[in-house]
């Protein structure tokens, strides 16, 4: 078993969580009683403790150990994969009604820019603030989060009650991974890929789409407003806009379909545990660097940026928004 927890290591998983995780392995991955809705997982945790990577021959699709083997591999998802889809569309008007309200309301709806840590593999503009990279090298990316790393901004989820009722009750075994994303007139995201091929994005989108495009893999994809669907975020992709309002979508990423409930369960919990961790973490050391006096953002984590990054945007002059859609501008 010293593999095994040398993988168990790598996800920092301890205390009662090891042992719940030692135990699932030994009866649900290595017995027979896991041999068909376990088999993904199995090999997967097969080439981690020989310390390889699956070679999925995509090469399009990221490469990281994250990656389970055995999952389809589609950067575009057809329609009839996601009937579920409907019922999401249908709360298209509430959703981006409860969104404007938010604008309309005065104040910082609460987006802030979008970040990731410098130094992380990540290309992109390194702002004026300094505070990590941005995801974009013209225009604002800017983000509302209401999860994130199964970590819920209470703040944010009291302010959307129908937008995460609709979340929490319309998407399969969410990945705790939902947030709004605006993108302003001339941006440009650059090309990236995700972390693994565990979890698809689904987009609905808002509004602002007209002059909007998505690239994924070799597909590019017109979104139109409040037509929802499914792709690999593990694929490279990357987007522009060239129209004239703010381009606004509801993100929600999901767990791959073809993971079983019981994969599913034994990977959010290594992964809750190393996201508990990295939180732990990043709290010791903004405590230490207060005490020194230090706000250098050189070593900054990613949670270190998220929570950062929250209070940059003052207010919502960056939110380009058609006069006959916003609620402020209309006659009471």
């Amino acid at each position: 078993f010293a593999a095994v927890d040398r993988v168990l290591d790598d996800w920092l998983v301890t205390g009662i969580h090891r042992v719940g995780a030692r135990k699932f392995i030994k009866d649900r991955i290595c017995g027979e009683a896991g041999r068909e809705d376990c088999e993904r997982v199995r090999q997967w945790l097969l080439l981690r403790m020989n310390g390889r990577v699956w070679e999925h021959g995509q090469e399009a699709m990221c490469r990281t150990p994250e990656n389970v083997p055995g999952l389809r591999c589609l950067p575009m998802w057809p329609r009839e994969e996601s009937e579920w889809l409907a019922a999401v569309e249908a709360k298209h008007s509430e959703i981006l009604q409860e969104l404007l309200a938010a604008r309309a309301a005065g104040g910082p709806s609460g987006f802030q820019p979008y970040r990731d840590p410098a130094g992380g593999g990540v290309k992109g503009r390194v702002p004026a603030d300094g505070l990590g990279v941005e995801g974009v090298d013209s225009g604002m990316w800017n983000v509302l989060y209401l999860f994130l790393n199964h970590k819920r901004f209470e703040d944010n989820c009291s302010r959307f009650p129908v937008t995460v009722r609709a979340i929490e009750e319309l998407f399969p075994r969410q990945y705790s991974h939902a947030f709004f994303s605006a993108l302003t007139p001339g941006s440009h995201i650059i090309k990236h890929k995700g972390p693994s091929n565990r979890m698809l994005r689904v987009w609905l989108p808002l509004c602002g789409l007209d002059g909007f495009r998505l690239r994924v893999s070799d597909t590019i994809v017109h979104p139109k407003p409040g037509e929802a669907f499914m792709w690999d975020h593990s694929f490279e992709h990357e987007a522009w806009h060239d129209g004239q309002e703010t381009r606004l979508v509801l993100i929600v990423d999901i767990w791959h379909p073809d993971l079983s409930d019981a994969e599913v369960k034994f990977l959010s919990t290594l992964q809750n545990c190393r996201l508990r961790a990295g939180r732990a973490l990043a709290e010791q050391a903004a405590a230490e660097a207060s005490e020194r006096g230090d706000a250098g953002m050189q070593d900054a984590t990613y949670f270190d940026i998220v929570e950062r990054a929250r209070h940059l945007l003052t207010d919502d002059d960056w939110w380009v928004i058609n006069a006959e859609r916003d609620p402020s501008t209309r006659p009471t």
